[in-house]
C-alpha cells in the first residue's frame, strides 16, 4: 500500500470517526429525553466506537512507517 492509499484511508476513518460522534450526540439527546430506543442506538455506538478505536490504533502503525 502506498502513502496515498493510507491518507485516503486515514481519511475515511475520520469520516466514520465523525459519523461516530454524531450518533453520540444523538444518543445523548434521546437519553435526556427518556426515550425507549436510547439503549439499542448506545449498544450501537459503543460497539461501533470500539472498532473505530481499534482501526485508528492499527492505522497510526501504518501512518508511522510511511
Amino acid at each position: 500500500m502506498d502513502s496515498t492509499q493510507l491518507y485516503d484511508l486515514e481519511e475515511a476513518v475520520q469520516h466514520f470517526s465523525d459519523g461516530l460522534g454524531a450518533v453520540k450526540i444523538m444518543v445523548i439527546g434521546l437519553e435526556q429525553m427518556k426515550d425507549a430506543n436510547a439503549g439499542g442506538l448506545y449498544a450501537i455506538w459503543r460497539y461501533l466506537n470500539g472498532v473505530n478505536q481499534e482501526v485508528c490504533k492499527r492505522l497510526d502503525v501504518c501512518m508511522k512507517t510511511v
